[in-house]
């Protein structure tokens, strides 16, 4: 425990599998599992000590790793920082600490889902990548 500088997680969990006391400072978790009511991948007290950002603040609220530590009133709605296109954008700061702990709750967005696909098959077309499959 306390040696990873980076964790993501993606599992079906409806518990905690990262406990507080095993984070170090300085660690950036990406949460892409908890994409459905009820889903917990970290220890909800590691909000409390976090920087949040989200793909989508509402949905994350809602259905995201955010949602069980708003429940339990450990943080807000209000407290996740930014979306990550504003970080990507620089509208908002991400890290401003090399002691920050970090999340990125991944709750999955459709969208963006379409536009990285069709930005790496143009990538894959331009480098003569890939095979098309006939379905």
């Amino acid at each position: 425990p306390g040696q990873a500088d980076i964790i993501v997680t993606a599992t079906l969990s409806r518990k905690p599998l990262i406990k507080k006391e095993w984070v170090k400072k300085g660690t950036h978790f990406t949460c892409i599992g908890s994409d459905m009511e009820g889903k917990q991948e970290i220890d909800e007290n590691i909000f409390s000590m976090a920087r949040v950002f989200a793909d989508d603040i509402n949905q994350a609220a809602n259905v995201g790793e955010t949602e069980i530590p708003i429940i339990k009133g450990i943080i807000t709605k209000e407290s996740i920082i930014g979306e990550i296109g504003e970080v990507i954008l620089g509208k908002v700061p991400g890290r401003v600490s090399k002691d920050d702990i970090t999340i990125f709750d991944s709750t999955g967005i459709a969208h963006q889902d379409l536009l990285t696909a069709d930005y790496l098959i143009k990538i894959a077309k331009e480098k003569g990548l890939g095979v098309i499959v006939e379905l």
